[in-house]
């Protein structure tokens, strides 16, 4: 993918985002790879040289990566850090990087708005019950999962005027542990939707649906969108 940079951001930016060491490792999915609509996964890797983005909308992921950074070595003694854990599912190699793992406990680090704090992410949820599960393909024990998200756009004037507002711009989440059984179908069911002959259409969820028919994801923040059949034969 192309990266542009038609605001005139320093070139350092561009450079900081060209050069993103991230990798899965020798993995087919990764965790977070997992999750993501494979309808957008499929049609990204069909058409990786025509794909473009901008330096302004990766920002947000530039944060993060800072943030990660930073908390890597501050983390309490005997964890392990940013570890990448490896399992297999039905012939793939799934990965996931965890942030902290620490005698059972793992935590994630988000940087994220503070919405997402208020409404809660059913994503945050399946990501880290894909984290337990690789743990313990690697006997690794699981006792509690937590996010710890860092809100952006925190302002204290909001405190205790909206709902479920937080007091800190730090909030930790508690993320219920599924039984194994659960993690493990879970896991078998996005490989197979990944893998299989069909590559099925995205659906209201993935898309962002509001009503009135109206899909915030496909306007504004598909990277596929013009490659889209499903997108292309509605408009």
């Amino acid at each position: 993918m192309k990266i542009t940079n038609q605001f005139g951001a320093p070139q350092q930016f561009v450079t900081a985002l060209t050069n993103d060491s991230y990798s899965k490792g020798e993995a087919d999915f990764s965790a977070t790879g997992l999750l993501r609509p494979p309808q957008i996964a499929h049609l990204e890797k069909l058409n990786e040289e025509k794909l473009s983005t901008d330096v302004s909308d990766m920002i947000f992921a530039l944060l993060g990566t800072g943030v990660h950074s930073l908390l890597e070595g501050c983390a309490p003694e005997g964890s392990l850090v940013e570890k990448r854990w490896f399992a297999e599912m039905n012939g793939y190699t799934i990965s996931g990087a965890i942030d902290l793992y620490n005698d059972g406990h793992v935590m994630d680090y988000k940087v994220t708005g503070t919405y997402s704090t208020q409404v809660g992410k059913i994503e945050w949820e399946q990501q880290l019950n894909i984290y337990a599960w690789l743990l313990r393909q690697n006997d690794m024990p699981v006792k509690s999962l937590t996010i710890c998200a860092i809100c952006r756009d925190w302002s204290q004037t909001k405190v205790g005027r909206q709902r479920n507002y937080p007091d800190s711009p730090i909030v930790t989440i508690d993320i219920p542990v599924w039984l194994p059984d659960a993690a493990e179908r879970f896991v078998a069911e996005r490989v197979d939707l990944h893998t299989g002959d069909h590559v099925r259409d995205c659906t209201d969820d993935e898309r962002w649906a509001r009503k009135g028919g109206q899909y915030i994801r496909c306007e504004s923040y598909c990277s596929v969108a013009d490659f889209c059949p499903q997108f292309k034969g509605e408009i």
